[in-house]
């Protein structure tokens, strides 16, 4: 950026003009036979000149610095990252030095605005800039080059584990909470980086190749996630938070049975809210509420109350486990999996009667997730269950996740058992599944054809309407306490 020529050519103007008067008047002064007054007024005049000059150039490094820099975060802005990005490209063509570019996205920040305003905001990108320049070596360089993006020249990596770690710690880094003003802000990222010259041999290949890496792991790429998903509705996420303050919110049961014994073996916890007379569906808050650290607080909720349940049923005669539904990008909360560590042991329940119901849409899904938090969450005991496997976002998932259990997409129940297309998928799947060690739930059975298919296409479990809807936990113990085939509630 350079500034107008009528601004940065007015200061030398002014200098050269009060020499020449300078220089009139000395001579002026010499011609009268007053030398001395004559040097004393040329001495003055050099040196306002000099001080004019001087200010120009420190007002033009400023201006050269300003325009090379992100007026928020004070990064380097896209000009400065693509200068340096050059000087990279060209030393490793001399040196045969490798470097890396990632491209960081944040995930949820519009919520932040949304939510908490454009003021709190601000201040978070400001921690943001000073957190990634904390994680990066003096010799690199991070930039802001977007609202919400990022991009990082790591000097010197040269291989993907090499870009993969230095991707884990700036997640890491940035998923830390963020507290302004009274307010806790919580955040994720999305990463994606390209290696010269593997991957590239010029700048616009190289953000090309980060760019789409990136995007592979932020977004469900199923077609029925991208139409539902809502923008984040700050409304929605308020009335939450209210109704989490004044206990409006409700856990009801679905049961899940075994094949082909039909025997109620665990049941999946799904929360209601509390609106009047009404109860509110989890999907018209969810969408909105697993974007903000709303959500930790809403998943402790909802396992506090089925493991007191696991208690209630197992005084009636009903040893059964339960299921709660956790976001991908929670999955590795540390915070979150403390949180159940503790409800663990104060509700004296064994770790593996609670399983994790991993949804895998949305921002990050598939992404590499915090070693140390899995491995933890590992020895904590708990079962690992991956919703909705044979979506292209389950796929990216399967292979991050220390699993036990997968729940087979119900779209594609929907149509087993007449002989198409979905038998041979659901068979695949299943086999998939079993050759990894992993249990096979059968979900959106609603019906006795589709429960035959679950069946002769190996699934282990069963779930959905043909055989019991979600009810109230009291509702449950009696559910429990009929015989076969009470829970065939419609034919």
């Amino acid at each position: 950026m350079r500034l107008p020529a009528r601004r940065w050519l007015a200061w030398p103007a002014a200098a050269v003009c009060l020499i020449g008067i300078g220089g009139i008047a000395a001579l002026d002064l010499s011609r009268t036979n007053r030398p001395v007054a004559a040097f004393a007024l040329a001495m003055a005049i050099t040196a306002l000149a000099g001080a004019a000059t001087t200010l120009l150039v420190t007002r033009l490094i400023a201006a050269q610095r300003a325009a090379l820099r992100d007026g928020l975060t004070g990064l380097p802005n896209r000009a400065l990252l693509d200068d340096r990005v050059s000087q990279a490209l060209a030393r490793s063509r001399r040196t045969g030095e490798p470097f890396a570019l990632l491209i960081v996205d944040l995930d949820g920040f519009k919520g932040v605005n949304d939510i908490r305003g454009h003021e709190t905001g601000n201040e978070v990108l400001r921690t943001i800039a000073r957190r990634l320049e904390s994680v990066i070596r003096e010799t690199d360089t991070v930039a802001r080059v977007g609202g919400d993006e990022f991009v990082v020249l790591s000097l010197g990596t040269d291989s993907d584990d090499e870009a993969a770690a230095l991707a884990g710690r700036l997640r890491q880094a940035l998923r830390r909470p963020y507290r302004v003003g009274g307010a806790l802000v919580e955040l994720d990222a999305s990463v994606g980086w390209a290696l010269f010259p593997h991957d590239g041999l010029t700048p616009a290949d190289l953000l090309a190749r980060a760019d789409g890496q990136m995007y592979a792991t932020k977004r469900d790429t199923s077609e029925e996630s991208v139409i539902a998903r809502p923008p984040l509705d700050g409304g929605v996420v308020r009335d939450l938070e209210h109704a989490l303050e004044q206990g409006e919110i409700v856990v009801h049961y679905q049961p899940i049975v075994e094949l082909p014994s039909s025997v109620v073996r665990s049941v999946e916890a799904l929360v209601r809210q509390v609106r009047g007379d009404n109860l509110v569906g989890p999907a018209e808050f969810v969408p909105h509420v697993e974007r903000t650290p709303l959500v930790r607080t809403l998943t402790l909720a909802v396992a506090r109350d089925a493991l007191r349940r696991l208690h209630e049923w197992e005084a009636r005669g009903h040893m059964l486990d339960a299921a709660i539904n956790v976001p991908y990008r929670m999955i590795d909360d540390g915070e979150l999996i403390a949180g159940l560590e503790d409800l663990l042991e104060k509700a004296e329940i064994a770790p593996e009667r609670l399983t994790l119901e991993v949804v895998p849409s949305g921002p990050g899904a598939g992404s590499e997730l915090d070693a140390t938090v899995i491995r933890h969450l590992k020895e904590l005991g708990v079962r690992l269950s991956l919703d909705d496997l044979g979506r292209a976002s389950s796929v990216a998932a399967i292979r991050m996740l220390p699993l036990h259990q997968v729940k087979i997409d119900s779209m594609f129940l929907h149509e087993a058992g007449r002989g198409g297309p979905a038998d041979a998928i659901v068979r695949s799947l299943v086999g998939l599944a079993h050759g990894l060690g992993l249990e096979t739930v059968a979900e959106g059975i609603e019906s006795k054809l589709a429960l035959e298919a679950a069946i002769s296409l190996g699934c282990d479990y069963a779930q959905g309407f043909y055989l019991g809807h979600p009810m109230p936990a009291d509702r449950l113990s009696d559910w429990l306490a009929g015989t076969w085939p009470v829970v065939a509630v419609g034919t």
